[in-house]
């Protein structure tokens, strides 16, 4: 079983880098070993998840380590007091190149999201370019919500999907050969919830065109 990289540990929270390809909790129909199974063997402790990233999206995540950590990290969630910011590869450069993308989310068949009239959920993505890379380009997005695919959701809806995001609306070009949505967890910043100290991690993605 693989090693995995901790960017923070303390007696109730620990934050990893996570590599692409890895569950972080089990599936239906799935049975190979999830991030939460990989820490707890290397901690020798239990591990509990309090937020979510894909299956392909790589970088900062926070895991729990006590009932305190678990019930304070899920507090912070809920009431929008984390601090993410992710780097994304789009398949197009966004216009405009900055701003805030508010829509309601809507799970449907196959595990599709889609943005919805009414019902759903509110999901808000804030953006903004840093750079072109070639005909894609490199964008920041920070999230004030944090809803199921939503980043990929709502870059589709610009008409830049992610590099590689086939799931919504990439299509491959020549030349073009990304192994996975293009999706990074840059920065993860808050208070913790047991201590009160300020936790700051920032990762850098392994890919060259997804680095700031």
């Amino acid at each position: 079983m693989r090693t995995l990289s901790i960017l923070h540990l303390d007696e109730h929270l620990a934050v990893v880098d996570k590599p692409a390809g890895v569950l972080v909790v089990s599936a239906p129909g799935r049975s190979e070993p999830t991030l939460v199974d990989i820490l707890t063997k290397q901690l020798g402790r239990r591990v509990q998840a309090v937020h979510r990233l894909d299956e392909d999206t790589t970088g900062v995540l926070v895991l729990a380590l006590s009932d305190e950590g678990r019930a304070g990290m899920e507090d912070l969630f809920r009431t929008h007091a984390v601090h993410r910011e992710y780097l994304a590869l789009a398949a197009a450069a966004p216009s405009p190149p900055a701003g805030r993308i508010e829509s309601n989310l809507e799970e449907g068949p196959g595990g599709v999201v889609r943005i919805v009239g009414k019902g759903g959920v509110r999901a808000v993505t804030h953006y903004r370019t840093l750079d072109r890379r070639g005909r894609c380009a490199l964008v920041a997005c920070r999230l004030e919500t944090g809803r199921r695919n939503q980043i990929r959701v709502h870059l589709a809806a610009l008409g830049c999907p992610l590099a590689g995001d086939r799931k919504y609306g990439y299509r491959r070009r020549e030349g073009e050969s990304f192994r996975r949505p293009m999706l990074h967890s840059w920065q993860l910043r808050f208070v913790h919830p047991v201590t009160g100290s300020e936790v700051s991690v920032q990762v850098d993605p392994e890919e060259p065109e997804l680095r700031a």
